[in-house]
């Protein structure tokens, strides 16, 4: 303990150095990743391993969300539900709205991730009844974060900084303009200082597990055909020059040509003064190979969902495990859920309000912009939810029907449709709630 009071700890001034480095560059903040640095398409390559490609779908399907509804910003304000139905109907015309939350549920993954809304002016009786001319968002453009890039510029002993975006077409950097920044969602994953406004993406821990992975299976690859097939040996005559003693490079050669043409075409010949033998390989490379591959696995799966029983176990005790874990993976997914939520609030809805906002005056509703809500997915039981339904409606607990439906498995019979008739539930006697009339 007295040494390292000793040892001064040079890691603050590393750190601080390097931050103001970084923003008096005066040409833009790059991407501290270091992975993106060691291979600039490494997410396109990590994407096109079997298990991260399955975990991080999953995890993104579950952030997405299936369902999603506007909710007030103030409950029980007299405005609210004008500015709910307001929010809704527009929202339900962006094309391909599912896939777009999508896309931009990759940041947990990528850092961050854009979207440029596009937009068109309709007449609607949105509100009141009354027409106007109403901007619709009508599609999300997915965007990679690398088409953006942050430029700093420094004035005396203030730094500012600026979004620019690239342009295609003119094949240059476009300064962002206030109308370009209100049509652009910036989904940022744990912007923290450290990452100087580019995120920090999963991505990066990931990559240590993918570059061993890539690696064991390469190996495990070239190990197939060995185990499979053994080793062959074989002991010619000359293969030593005479007057050298050196070994006959050129007969060694042509020899081993001959042996992997034989061997590949399932025969093998050779004189009768040689010697060619097939040694079978031990498969305890096999099994280690195997047991690391499966303990990569594991990890990448832990690391992406917080558990790695999703999808593998049905039964038994692992069954019971899975289940104890989907509770780990659904906390994870909710947090990534509810900051989606908040960017699409922000940003979205904050472009709707922004671009129709005379309309809004009108109505009385420019200070009651809603938030998004994505609904929770996670799997229910019908047993249980239903157990859980009859409880309270036997408490007198108001339940909505379709919800009923919804976690139970069953739908709303449309009309005509044959039926099954519910009985009626019985009613509960006065003064005792735990007994019901006959």
């Amino acid at each position: 303990m007295t040494t390292e009071l000793r040892v001064r700890n040079q890691s603050q001034s590393l750190y601080t150095r390097a931050i103001s480095q970084a923003w008096r560059s005066g040409v833009q903040l790059y991407d501290p990743s270091l992975w993106l640095l060691r291979e600039p398409e490494l997410e396109e390559k990590m994407l096109r391993d079997a298990d991260i490609a399955h975990a991080v779908t999953y995890r993104r399907h579950a952030i997405a969300g299936r369902q999603w509804t506007v909710v007030p910003r103030l409950e029980g304000s007299p405005r609210a539900p004008v500015a709910v139905s307001v929010a809704t109907e527009l929202l339900d015309g962006i094309h391909d709205f599912t896939g777009a939350r999508f896309n931009l549920a990759r940041a947990f993954f990528s850092g961050a991730r854009f979207a440029r809304i596009h937009g068109r002016t309709r007449t609607l009786t949105l509100g009141d009844g009354k027409p106007r001319l109403w901007w619709c968002p009508t599609r999300l453009e997915d965007l990679d974060k690398r088409m953006y890039r942050i430029v700093p510029k420094q004035q005396g002993d203030r730094i500012t900084a600026h979004w620019e975006r690239w342009n295609v077409a003119t094949d240059e950097w476009v300064p962002e303009s206030v109308e370009d920044a209100a049509h652009t969602i910036r989904h940022v994953y744990q912007d923290d200082q450290g990452t100087l406004g580019h995120g920090r993406g999963l991505r990066e821990a990931l990559g240590w597990w993918w570059y061993a992975k890539e690696h064991v299976f390469q190996e495990s690859l070239q190990a197939v055909e060995r185990f499979a097939q053994g080793i062959l040996t074989a002991k010619v005559d000359g293969a030593r020059d005479a007057e050298t003693g050196l070994p006959n490079t050129e007969l060694i050669s042509a020899w081993r040509d001959v042996l992997e043409d034989l061997r590949a075409r399932h025969v093998l010949v050779y004189d009768s003064s040689d010697t060619v033998e097939s040694v079978a390989v031990s498969g305890e490379g096999w099994q280690l190979m195997n047991t690391i591959r499966a303990e990569l696995r594991s990890s990448i799966h832990t690391l992406i969902l917080g558990a790695n029983l999703t999808t593998a176990a049905s039964e038994g005790g692992s069954y019971a495990l899975a289940e104890i874990q989907e509770n780990s993976t659904e906390a994870l997914i909710q947090y990534d859920r509810e900051t989606l939520e908040e960017t699409l609030t922000k940003s979205l809805l904050g472009c709707i309000w922004w671009k129709n906002h005379a309309n809004l005056v009108e109505l009385g509703i420019e200070q009651e912009k809603p938030r998004l809500d994505l609904k929770q997915e996670k799997r229910q039981d019908p047993q249980l939810r239903a157990t859980v339904a009859q409880t309270l409606n036997a408490m007198g607990v108001e339940l909505s029907l379709q919800d009923v439906l919804e976690q139970t498995g069953f739908r709303k019979p449309e009309p005509g449709e044959p039926v099954i008739s519910g009985r009626t539930a019985p009613e509960p006697m006065p003064g005792l709630p735990g007994l019901f009339r006959r």
